[in-house]
């Protein structure tokens, strides 16, 4: 299983196929060669794709989902195609975000490299073509495109392509399910890498959908938070759950029956990594949040008067606001560094309340929290307070390579779907403090209030600094 991941706003495509054929080196000199059965791999969400030519040479760099230029194109989606033809097609709108607006700001913008790309592939796509020879997408990736995606029909819309005026000779033809080989190891790379040729590879998609498939999650039901760099509230049902300004794709498990909806920041845990990075220059990276944490731990709940909003790229489902940016409200000369951290981190698990209530209140009592946040337990325990819900963690990893690793298990049948919940070691469960959350919910009406009072601004403001 292997896991792709960027925290830029776009991504040279070789530094991901080295760093999986570097790792893939690392963990074949454990074991035999005959252990490793298969490779489950697995990516960011790649937004426009890499575009490749028609020998697969690289030609620039993908627009990540974090990428917002395409503006101009999401407002044009508007005029050439209905939101309701969209939303009933596709079930998603337009927006920045989705990778069929970066398509149309590329062949708006750098025609050359639009005319000379064969297709635009998605980080793992990419990679497994590599690998394999085999040019694949899956489900997941292709939902989460966006507007060119027939979500009744589980293939591209070619109606839909015309009216935006995209070219569908662009895309993969080959859609694929996380649990059939994409391809098999090419014996140049077997040789390099330490397998067997022709181990099967499959491709298991957009990360987040694996991440769900690694608490346990292979039917409707459950709502589990990926909080990383970004964060992602998903519900996974068994019919998409339209207009409720949500994202939402075929889920990486039977993605002919069930759906992932999501709603989504762009950033959470890279406003941690930017507040380490700038105003604790003396800390680790890695190890700083950890640090600050513990300096943080009795701020109370509001941080003094302190409120921030988390909105430091914009932000996607289910705001849907490429103008806003990140505010902070009711800073004075007695504010600590402290404080400002721990308004940081109310911040994202207001988000995660947002976003969570997006599903309606047949959602249960609990949340299932994975991602590199959830080790924090001072952040777990607030997004429980904030949320009024139970917080479940694993110890047995909850992690996109978990969930390909199953998916690719179950592919070659040597995982039966039945007993992956057995897998799932849910190692605490963190319950919300009544009274903080009493008071978090005056807070959280605060917090909804502050974008509506400063969305206006934020959208006039754009308009002063995009005629510079």
């Amino acid at each position: 299983m292997i896991h792709l991941v960027q925290d830029g706003h776009s991504a040279n495509a070789i530094d991901w196929l080295n760093a999986v054929t570097s790792l893939i080196r690392t963990l074949s000199s454990h074991v035999d060669d005959a252990d490793i059965v298969a490779i489950g791999i697995d990516g960011l969400y790649g937004g426009s794709g890499i575009p490749v030519d028609a020998n697969g040479k690289v030609l620039g760099s993908a627009l990540i989902w974090m990428d917002r230029r395409a503006t101009k194109e999401t407002n044009d989606v508007k005029k050439l195609v209905s939101n309701s033809e969209l939303i009933s097609v596709t079930a998603n709108g337009s927006d920045p975000y989705y990778g069929y607006t970066k398509l149309m700001w590329l062949k708006n913008n750098k025609p050359e490299l639009y005319a000379k790309t064969d297709k635009f592939l998605p980080p793992e796509s990419y990679v497994i073509s590599e690998l394999t020879g085999e040019v694949s997408i899956n489900y997941s990736a292709a939902g989460n495109l966006g507007g060119v995606f027939d979500i009744n029909k589980n293939t591209w819309s070619p109606n839909l392509i015309k009216k935006l005026g995209l070219d569908i000779n662009k895309l993969p033809e080959k859609f694929v399910t996380s649990t059939e080989p994409a391809g098999y190891i090419l014996k140049s790379w077997a040789e390099r890498l330490g397998l067997n040729t022709g181990t099967p590879v499959f491709n298991t998609g957009v990360d987040v959908g694996p991440a769900t498939v690694g608490t346990g999650i292979l039917e409707p039901g459950k709502v589990t938070v990926a909080l990383g760099t970004s964060m992602n509230a998903a519900l996974v049902t068994k019919t998409p759950q339209i207009n409720k300004d949500l994202i939402i794709w075929p889920y990486a498990y039977k993605p002919r029956d069930y759906y992932y909806n999501f709603a989504g920041a762009n950033t959470a845990g890279a406003i941690i990594a930017w507040f380490v990075k700038e105003f604790s220059e003396e800390l680790d990276e890695n190890s700083g949040p950890a640090v600050l944490d513990s300096q943080s731990q009795n701020i109370p709940v509001g941080s003094h008067g302190l409120l921030v909003l988390p909105f430091f790229m914009g932000e996607r489902s289910p705001l849907w606001d490429s103008d806003v940016r990140g505010t902070i409200l009711g800073i004075s000369l007695k504010t600590t560094k402290y404080e400002l951290y721990n308004a940081f981190q109310e911040a994202i698990a207001y988000s995660v309340r947002q976003s969570v209530e997006q599903f309606g209140t047949d959602i249960g009592d609990t949340i299932t929290l994975v991602g590199g946040v959830s080790s924090s337990s001072k952040m777990v325990q607030m997004i429980a307070d904030v949320t009024g819900k139970i917080i479940l963690t694993t110890n047995s990893g909850g992690e996109a390579n978990l969930g390909s690793a199953i998916l690719a298990g179950i592919g070659i049948k040597a995982v039966d779907a039945k007993n992956v919940s057995k897998w799932i070691k849910i190692d605490k469960k963190i319950f919300p403090n009544q009274h903080k959350h009493e008071l978090y919910n005056k807070y959280f009406m605060m917090y909804k209030k502050a974008y509506n009072s400063t969305s206006g601004f934020y959208h006039d403001f754009s308009k002063i600094q995009a005629n510079k």
